[in-house]
């Protein structure tokens, strides 16, 4: 006879689910009216269990790992078939056939560089995972109302965070350095950070050299006369055709740098101070789309860079 497998208790499967769609053990603990403590003691109950973090404790906080979002989903749907099961509303024949997983278009603002160097490559994957999930691209470098005036359901931001009106959630980090194409100067790399005084440093409106300089103890203000751009793919296909040394963004990056057609300069670690955040307002009607694809992001920045 099959042995059900135990199953944690349903509190702990409640409030780890909050922790991680709230991104705060505080915030998950005043709407399940528990402690801070309480919360915390039932998230280290479950890391015990599965034996692997599921939350990376650093100091701003406690930030869950890409298992974690995708444990929570998990969850999530579950809890969401119990609440079903209970409601009164929900039993009967019709009721039970419009269970059916039914088909969800969402439409996704996001920059036309991001969307085709990193998540339009990664797209078959999403679709074998959520295929009653279709996901309409919208690119554009304006932010997106999502509201019903502009048809946008979620948002993939690059920035500080901050946005009113929003939910927004960090989904990935992002490294910065420099490249050039092997055709600039003749291959002729600087061999010393110093050195990029006597180089052509290209501009990108939003992505400034000078934090990137600071952070490797170099001092140089922003290149005046520069060629400035305003969007990053005019700055990067610049920077492969020789015109100058651009500071790329480790996603956009990847597959120039494994064909050849861009080299990374140095192997100096700097993680810039914007990020790449998910953003969808609370009272969607689609929440359910969207927290997949939030739990699919953060998976995929869990995967190696490309």
């Amino acid at each position: 006879m099959h042995k059900r497998p135990h199953l944690p208790p349903l509190q702990t499967l409640r409030a780890f689910e909050a922790a991680v769609r709230l991104a705060s053990f505080t915030r998950a603990a005043d709407e399940l009216a528990l402690t801070q403590g309480a919360v915390s003691q039932h998230v280290r109950a479950l890391e015990a269990r599965l034996g692997t973090p599921l939350f990376a404790r650093e100091r701003s906080g406690a930030v869950p790992t890409p298992r974690a979002h995708e444990l929570a989903l998990q969850i999530r749907q579950g809890l969401n078939v119990l609440e079903r099961a209970f409601d009164p509303l929900t039993h009967g024949a019709s009721r039970a056939r419009g269970r059916m997983r039914e088909s969800v278009r969402l439409t996704v603002s996001v920059l036309p560089p991001f969307a085709d160097r990193w998540l339009t490559p990664r797209l078959d994957r999403f679709k074998r995972k959520y295929p009653h999930i279709e996901l309409v691209l919208r690119k554009e470098a304006a932010l997106a109302r999502l509201d019903r005036r502009d048809g946008v359901d979620v948002a993939l931001r690059y920035g500080p965070g901050a946005w009113p009106g929003v939910q927004a959630e960090r989904f990935m980090e992002e490294e910065i350095f420099p490249v050039m194409s092997p055709v600039y100067r003749n291959g002729a790399a600087p061999r010393r950070f110093a050195d990029l005084a006597h180089c052509t440093l290209l501009k990108h409106r939003a992505q400034p050299w000078e934090p990137w300089f600071q952070a490797v103890g170099l001092d140089l203000t922003e290149p005046r006369g520069a060629p400035r751009f305003d969007d990053a793919r005019g700055l990067l296909d610049a920077a492969e055709q020789g015109q100058g040394i651009a500071l790329a963004r480790a996603s956009l990056v990847a597959q120039a740098l494994r064909e050849g057609r861009l080299v990374r300069l140095w192997k100096r670690r700097v993680t810039d101070i914007y990020a790449h955040f998910v953003v969808w307002r609370a009272d969607s009607p689609k929440r359910e789309a969207i927290e997949a694809l939030r739990a699919w992001l953060h998976s995929e920045a869990g995967r190696r860079a490309g």
